[in-house]
């Protein structure tokens, strides 16, 4: 009886104290976990895996204090069920909204399931699938993307300020290479390190950086429980402050991060106009700890739609105009993904993204923004237009931004897909592209200056050689499917001779109606210089874009598009800032179906 009253009166508190069942909404590779996973969707044994939701834990993060791994931290436990077998995790980090796990090596490997169990609350069973190998680059901002944690050989990050020269030697961490050198120790004992590329040229791993293929003389256990380390040697690829960095492990490619490469090893600067030279601020970073700057943005997208479920064909054109004008740290400039919002030069980019792209930059919201006015006023070809400054929550300024014309990106109804631009259906009018087309001219930002910004005015100048772009082999790349098990090449001719070409990517697992802020996708950027005509965009990047095949969406969960680019044009800095850039992207395409 006692025994019976001590189990109620247990119960009871539990219940008092609202102790919830836990929920858990996302299991993933720990190194590339931010948004629901498309790439890493398997789990390795033996590595770092992150899972989401709530009620997971306590409110205060707890972490764990090896040696032994436990199988319990503050109340958390988590078990993970393969073909009959199950496991107890190792948690190494609890929250009620996060738990970040060691997977035991010993894990069998295929589908299965997870759950959580916090204060004697157990989770409703997760899918998962748990592969030998599915590798993860940590990155600066703790979301898998923009520059990752890459060090030299003496273990000195690498940042804007700090870069890799090509024939160095380099380290890249992350976790999911495979289960532990030692299963028998996992639990009890650092791992040795156990190098899986003795010789180089045998190695089961690829590092790809900047489109080719780097030396891998070493791919293993750092000496730390899940966490691997990859040395690759550099190699001598285009210089730029956001080569792509990618690796291979079988046919599991890994989330994209990115690294600064100079040929001297100096402070990075893309080739000229793409992003900001570094050097710039390089010297106020340097005795500040931070920079202030101005980066006003304009694009324009124009799709081409056909084959619509309900619909049939329809056009639709968005302009937007975006300024960034902060106080940037030398931490947020390490963690950021640019200025100009793009790779460098003969580089892709791979992002996920919720519902409509392009991804927000996680490391951007850390700059403290900078009032410099109610709005920025632009004058282009089509008349002059105001766009006004965000604000937070709280009445802070956290930059400027808008729809210039054509329709908003994201939130579409039906009746607003049937009635998407052209004009003559009530869209805004366009501001920066006429009928579908690239307007050339001269495109003036002003600003009258606030608090923390003095009045300034700067131009860009659009040529008539970016208006007359052409993409001359879209008809036949988008004629049909477009496989992503082999290299895709998109040409063209025209262009502004001091800048760029943007082919842009795009890709979701919607399957039917509209979007979804649930539903992932891709987004995959490609920046290629002018002059070439033409650029390759890499199968492993392309394996990074989920299929579209058996989409039945309204909204066309696959597009390619591609137009000029401007360099960043450097401006006067008005008073309070220490630089100042301007910069458009103009790109169209089409609806398309990724095989």
């Amino acid at each position: 009886m006692k025994t019976l009253l001590t189990i109620f009166l247990t119960l009871g508190l539990l219940a008092a104290a609202g102790f919830a069942q836990p929920k858990v909404t996302q299991v993933s590779n720990a190194a590339s976990s931010a948004l629901p996973p498309l790439q890493n969707s398997s789990i390795a044994q033996g590595s770092f895996f992150a899972i989401y939701g709530t009620g997971l834990g306590p409110a205060t993060a707890a972490y764990w204090n090896p040696y032994p791994l436990p199988i319990s931290l503050q109340g958390t436990s988590v078990s993970v069920t393969v073909g009959g077998t199950t496991v107890a995790a190792y948690p190494e980090f609890v929250v009620s909204t996060q738990i970040n796990a060691v997977l035991p090596s010993n894990t069998p490997t295929g589908t299965g399931t997870l759950t959580v169990t916090y204060n004697q609350q157990t989770s409703a069973n997760f899918n998962i699938t748990v592969a030998a190998n599915s590798f993860g680059t940590f990155a600066f901002n703790a979301a898998g993307t923009g520059p990752g944690i890459i060090t030299d050989a003496k273990y000195s990050l690498l940042t804007p300020f700090h870069t890799a020269k090509p024939d160095d030697y380099v380290i890249l961490w992350g976790t999911g290479l495979g289960s532990a050198p030692d299963i028998s120790t996992e639990k009890t004992a650092p791992p040795s390190k156990t190098n899986l590329c003795p010789p180089a040229a045998n190695c089961p791993v690829t590092v790809w950086v900047g489109g080719q293929k780097a030396s891998v003389p070493y791919a293993g256990r750092s000496g730390y429980t899940a966490e691997d380390q990859i040395v690759f040697i550099v190699p001598h690829v285009l210089p730029g402050c956001y080569v792509e960095v990618a690796v291979q492990t079988g046919s599991v490619i890994s989330n994209f991060t990115t690294m600064p490469v100079d040929p001297a090893g100096a402070t990075c600067s893309d080739a000229p106009g793409i992003g900001i030279d570094y050097n710039d601020i390089a010297s106020v970073v340097a005795s500040k700890g931070s920079a202030k700057v101005l980066a006003v943005s304009m694009l324009s997208n124009y799709l081409n739609l056909s084959n619509i479920p309900l619909i049939g064909s329809l056009q639709w054109d968005n302009d937007t105009i975006t300024g960034q004008i902060g106080t940037f740290s030398s931490g947020v400039l390490d963690a950021f993904q640019g200025f100009a919002l793009a790779p460098s030069v003969g580089n892709c980019s791979v992002t996920p993204f919720l519902q409509y792209p392009p991804p927000v930059d996680p490391a951007a919201a850390a700059a403290t923004f900078l009032n410099a006015g109610d709005a920025l006023s632009i004058h282009g070809p089509n008349g002059t237009l105001s766009v006004g400054q965000d604000l937070n929550q709280a009445g802070k300024p956290v930059g400027y931004g808008g729809t210039s014309g054509g329709d908003p990106v994201g939130g579409l109804t039906i009746q607003e897909l049937i009635s998407m631009c052209p004009k003559s259906n009530g869209c805004p009018p366009y501001f920066l592209s006429p009928t579908f087309g690239i307007l050339s001219g001269t495109y003036t930002v002003a600003g009258p200056g606030g608090s923390d910004v003095g009045l300034f005015s700067g131009s860009l100048d659009v040529s008539s050689e970016a208006s007359a772009f052409k993409w001359t082999n879209q008809s036949s790349v988008t004629s049909g499917p477009i496989t992503r098990n082999s290299a895709l090449t998109i040409t063209w001719t025209g262009g502004d001779p001091s800048g760029f070409v943007d082919i842009t990517a795009i890709s979701s697992t919607l399957q039917s109606g509209l979007p979804l802020s649930t539903t992932p996708g891709i987004l995959v950027e490609c920046i290629a210089a002018v002059s070439e005509g033409k650029f390759m965009i890499p199968t492993y990047v392309l394996q990074s874009l989920p299929s579209t095949a058996s989409s039945q969406a309204i909204v066309p969960p696959g597009e390619l598009l591609v137009g000029p680019a401007s360099g960043a044009t450097k401006i006067a800095a008005p008073t309070g800032l220490d630089a100042a850039y301007i910069f458009y992207h103009f790109i169209a395409g089409q609806n398309v179906s990724w095989q």
